[in-house]
């Protein structure tokens, strides 16, 4: 499997491209780097034109959730599916440009979970339900050296996907805090200190470490206590200290 080391900003071009031939991609990357956002960020700014985002945790389902439940039709008395709402109709990916269908924590689903998702990536359809023409696959998970709940993708699985490894740099982060309002002030602590901006171990017992995402909720912290830039410097640096410590 060829998995392409990429830095976040690089990695919005990289989607583009595949999904113009319609190709499903995999995001890898460490918890807390900012992966469904990206994603999500595509939609929101209008890369893909009017477009929809379905976010769909793999890890929650259960594999009748992407396959749908059996009934039976009494007309021809047969078994038939009723599909899951959650996957796109027909009327509803005529009201877009695109849909993005994006199946995060895929790898992170027990193997009869991905064996529902390999028929509907490979053959974009799962029992009688078919994926319209213009929803677009991309899916995510954390790496197997991470060492969170993963389960090896099987390989024809993993062979329909373009691998990317999303990597965090600061550069790329502190642009796109400053473009979503991100506190000034985790802004300033972290261009002084840039290597707290993500510090994960995946050997160490710790578990709490620093993040895009747990810097993201210091930024929450500090707007909603209100502080501004004259007042309350010691308890912004408690926060941001124990937010570094405990957080994530």
């Amino acid at each position: 499997m060829e998995t392409l080391n990429v830095r976040a900003k690089n990695v919005k071009p990289i989607i583009l491209r595949a999904l113009k031939v319609n190709r499903p991609i995999f995001i890898w990357g460490a918890p807390g780097i900012g992966k469904s956002e990206l994603v999500q960020g595509l939609v929101d700014q209008g890369e893909l034109g009017n477009s929809l985002m379905i976010d769909m945790r793999l890890a929650l389902l259960e594999p009748t959730d992407l396959r749908g439940y059996p009934f039976r039709n009494p007309e021809n008395n047969t078994m038939e599916w009723s599909p899951p709402s959650d996957l796109p109709s027909q009327d509803l990916a005529d009201e877009y440009d695109n849909v993005v269908l994006f199946l995060d924590e895929l790898n992170s689903a027990p193997p009869s979970v991905q064996a529902a998702a390999y028929q509907l990536v490979l053959n974009r359809r799962i029992g009688q339900y078919k994926l319209p023409d213009n929803v677009k696959i991309i899916a995510a998970g954390n790496r197997e050296t991470d060492r969170g709940v993963t389960y090896r993708m099987p390989a024809p699985l993993a062979n329909r996907f373009r691998h990317i490894n999303m990597e965090v740099n600061f550069e790329d982060w502190s642009q796109w805090a400053m473009q979503n309002s991100v506190h000034p002030d985790v802004i300033g602590y972290l261009s002084f200190s840039k290597g707290d901006l993500f510090d994960f171990d995946p050997k160490s017992s710790s578990q709490s470490f620093a993040t895009p995402r747990s810097w993201t909720f210091v930024s929450e912290m500090l707007e909603a206590d209100g502080f501004d830039n004259a007042e309350g410097f010691e308890q912004k640096a408690e926060i941001a200290c124990y937010w570094r410590r405990n957080g994530n």
